[in-house]
């Protein structure tokens, strides 16, 4: 039971970051004005890629941590 608790919280602290890549990403997009154009929100997509990575990376570390 304890380890479901520990992998449930990892999903919503990977979930919380990407969201949060996400939202930043947005807003560059946003302040940048290329939201409203039509063009391709490449800020969105690249800060949602970036925070995907960095959330696998600290899920594999802890990961790799817990099974020591």
């Amino acid at each position: 039971m304890k380890n479901a608790i520990k992998y449930s919280g990892m999903a919503f602290q990977m979930g919380g970051l990407i969201a949060l890549g996400a939202y930043a990403g947005y807003r560059w997009d946003l302040s940048a004005g290329r939201w409203a154009d039509g063009e391709t929100a490449w800020a969105t997509v690249g800060c949602s890629l970036l925070a995907t990575v960095i959330s696998l990376t600290l899920i594999v570390r802890q990961v790799l941590n817990d099974s020591k």
